[in-house]
């Protein structure tokens, strides 16, 4: 995503999401389960993962919003910024824990992504999948 297609309310707005502590801890929770939800479906047995900050934080810079988070922020500092982004999505009735676990899901099947016993492959598949939930957000936010 490029930055100029972002409108300049929708950066201001992201902006004041991203950096709400009370979100990113909520969203904390929330990306965890919705992860291990995910990939409890693709494996076929439960699993409890934590989403790997680094991820998180790629998956912001590769959506062109690391800019919009305080210079000096550490990964996990930016994977706060993901985590209230989905925080506020659900919150707010712009998507569901459904919707959220399939974005997920669908990403963890793809044939790229079948070894997730792999940290690598799963780290690629983190950023992926939460591009996609952060995108989906994010246009949900136009609407």
């Amino acid at each position: 995503m490029k930055d100029n297609k972002t409108p300049e309310s929708q950066k201001n707005d992201l902006r004041r999401i991203m950096r709400n502590h009370g979100l990113a801890k909520f969203g904390d929770a929330l990306t965890n389960f919705l992860y291990s939800r995910a990939k409890t479906n693709v494996v076929g047995k439960p699993v409890g993962e934590r989403v790997f900050d680094k991820a998180l934080a790629e998956s912001l810079r590769q959506i062109g919003l690391r800019k919009l988070m305080p210079s000096n922020s550490s990964s996990g500092d930016l994977g706060d910024g993901v985590e209230a982004l989905i925080g506020y999505g659900y919150l707010h009735g712009l998507i569901t824990i459904d919707e959220l676990t399939e974005i997920v899901e669908s990403t963890l099947k793809r044939s790229d992504f079948a070894d997730l016993s792999d940290r690598k492959v799963e780290r690629e598949a983190m950023i992926e999948a939460f591009k996609k939930a952060m995108l989906e957000i994010m246009e949900r936010m136009k609407e």
